[in-house]
């Protein structure tokens, strides 16, 4: 008891750690956000992110891999300690220089032949677009080179110098837009170039903190058949996945701008741009538990794992929700106050779409993690992707025959929400798992919390007029109903307990 009540204190010691990187880094990122459409105009901002969404296309590999490396990392640690995790490191390195090869190859073959023929690129500014293409491929390899070293880290749940990193490496982002303007050149190019030299920062810190930090990091020249077996058997059902991730985010992104141009590119990155900010506090709660779930589930403590799961889903939700609800009440007045003038249309609605369809995504992960610490991959990933896969051919229908672009995701919203509950049918066939369970524990005590919450929040929109001071209101009533309700409604005695004992914890050490 004594060592999970340790255990829950890192976890939430580590929250605290990621939450304040994360008050720092929206703060940043939103600023940024805005000066970034303001120095390259609505054009080149549309241009910027529809060609890095086609390099990030690719992300699905990377993704794959990086969760695969991630779970092997925590299980070893769990299971075996140091001993096995310099095989793990060894292993993933190959894989990584492997990965990295085929971006290569595709990003300078079928890449450059659909951004010459396929994308719309405003007149005169193929050039620089290209230039674009190639600054995020880079950026996005060093991202493959550093996906072992963050999964160190991560399975060592070193979140402080995680967040550090997080936050120096916003703060860079700021300092390049500053930067271009006292720069001779065209600015989106500057701007890509900048990027890149971030990406090189960002790498060489993790590498130089994981050697003089970790023993199992480095190389040997042993080939351990076994392990890359498994790794790429555990990856290559979990690449099915994140190819249905690719073309639900990236699939939809393209044929928006198909339809409709750089302009609803644009709508979306602003909308992907606030959910990402608030998603980003959300993992705070999510990254420092999967590491023990993983390893409880190693050790055989199968009933913790399914504890940690249904706590951190409710936790999930309600923070998505509580952060949510002033953004949706107050979104017009958000744009305006953020973007000024240069609100594209379609921004405020797809803000609301995307972020319903984060509260199914959130419930998806917490999920997943049991199923990636099981490594029982195949049906999970292939029944869950095939129905996720169906929002694109769809969405392309209706937008071939007059849709508005909001309908794109909806339709990613519907096929999510399906894809969920075919997920849990399937773990519930991996371990003992009841969907009954899950909803009475994780669903069912949520909804007077949220109904609650807005019906406290909802009175300040009707009576207050639109301002800085209404704005402020319902982010207070949200955040402070939303945490009082959900107390006393929405956990049960025992995870009362251990807040209440964490907490306890906490007070006494700082006195």
């Amino acid at each position: 008891m004594s060592s999970n009540l340790s255990a829950n204190k890192r976890i939430a010691k580590n929250s605290i750690f990621l939450s304040i990187r994360m008050v720092v880094v929206l703060c940043i990122n939103l600023y940024t956000t805005r000066a970034v459409l303001s120095l390259l105009g609505v054009d080149d901002y549309g241009v910027y992110n529809v060609v890095c969404g086609f390099v990030s296309m690719f992300t699905f590999l990377n993704t794959s891999m990086s969760n695969g490396i991630q779970r092997f990392f925590n299980y070893e640690l769990g299971k075996n300690g140091v001993e096995n995790a310099n095989k793990i490191f060894c292993t993933s390195v190959l894989i990584q220089l492997i990965l990295a090869f085929i971006v290569v190859a595709l990003c300078e073959s079928f890449g450059l032949w659909y951004l010459h023929n396929k994308m719309i690129v405003p007149e005169g500014r193929m050039f620089a677009a290209e230039m674009i293409f190639q600054f995020s491929m880079i950026s996005f390899l060093l991202i493959v080179f550093q996906a072992p070293f963050v999964a160190a880290v991560m399975a060592h749940e070193r979140m402080d110098f995680y967040a550090i990193i997080n936050v120096v490496d916003a703060v860079l982002k700021l300092c390049i837009v500053f930067t271009v303007p006292l720069l001779v050149g065209d600015y989106l190019v500057l701007y890509g170039l900048l990027l890149a030299l971030v990406s090189l920062f960002d790498f060489m810190c993790y590498y130089v903190y994981c050697r003089r930090n970790f023993v199992e990091i480095h190389l040997s020249r042993v080939f351990h058949k076994e392990i890359f077996k498994s790794m790429l058997s555990f990856s290559g059902w979990n690449l099915f996945g994140s190819f249905s991730n690719m073309m639900r985010d990236q699939g939809i992104n393209l044929i928006m701008n198909l339809f409709y141009g750089p302009v609803v590119n644009a709508a979306r990155g602003i909308a992907v741009q606030i959910n990402a900010g608030i998603n980003g506090f959300v993992s705070n709660i999510l990254t420092p538990v999967r590491p023990q779930v993983i390893q409880s589930y190693a050790k055989g403590e199968i009933d913790r794992a399914l504890r940690l799961t249904y706590s951190i889903s409710k936790f999930s939700l309600v923070f998505l929700y509580m952060l949510s609800l002033p953004v949706c009440l107050e979104i017009e007045y958000v744009l305006k106050l953020w973007l000024g003038a240069n609100v594209p249309k379609h921004t405020s609605t797809f803000v609301l779409i995307i972020l319903m369809t984060s509260a199914v995504l959130i419930m998806m992960g917490a999920m997943a993690t049991l199923v990636h610490a099981s490594g029982e991959m195949r049906k999970y990933q292939l029944y869950g992707s095939v129905v996720k896969f169906l929002s694109v051919p769809i969405a392309f229908i209706m937008l071939k025959y007059g849709a508005k672009p909001e309908w794109a995701l909806i339709m990613v919203l519907i096929f999510d929400v399906l894809g969920f509950f075919v997920g849990l049918f399937i773990i519930k066939g991996i371990m003992s798992f009841s969907i009954m369970d899950y909803l009475k524990k994780v669903i069912v005590p949520l909804f007077p919390v949220f109904l609650i919450t807005f019906l406290i929040s909802y009175p300040v929109v009707l009576f207050m007029e639109m301002g800085g001071g209404r704005l402020i209101c319902v982010i207070s009533s949200s955040i402070i109903g939303a945490v009082f309700i959900f107390y006393f409604l929405g956990l049960s005695s025992s995870e009362k307990t251990i807040i209440r004992q964490i907490v306890e914890r906490m007070v006494k050490k700082i006195k």
